[in-house]
């Protein structure tokens, strides 16, 4: 049995999401922290614009009783750009970060040992 999560060219929306998320950090990939989020929030916010675009146009003149020409996982479109709008936010406003977390020295011998 075949899989097929979308219809028409609703393949798109994941692949400008991963485009998105992906090229900032292959481009900075000397930098951590708050670049790279800014980078990768605004190449996920300008990717969403896009899905928005191209699924209003590719979907425009279908009757709401249809399902939509071009959709993933049962959503037309164009409603995909609303979740990546939102991750965009939350990473340009650093609710969410891609920074790993700072690691201190850590020493082989348990704490407990050492008495």
């Amino acid at each position: 049995m075949i899989w097929i999560f979308w219809a028409g060219r609703g393949w798109c929306a994941p692949c400008l999401l991963a485009l998105g998320m992906f090229l900032p950090m292959i481009v900075l990939r000397q930098i951590d922290g708050p670049e790279v989020d800014r980078g990768v929030g605004l190449a996920v916010g300008l990717a969403a614009l896009v899905i928005a675009w191209l699924g209003l146009r590719w979907n425009r003149g279908g009757k709401p009783s249809e399902p939509a020409r071009h959709s993933f996982w049962g959503l037309p479109l164009q409603f995909w750009a609303i979740p990546m709008l939102v991750f965009a936010i939350l990473l340009g406003t650093h609710v969410i970060t891609t920074a790993e977390e700072p690691r201190g020295p850590r020493s082989a011998i348990p704490t407990g040992a050492l008495k």
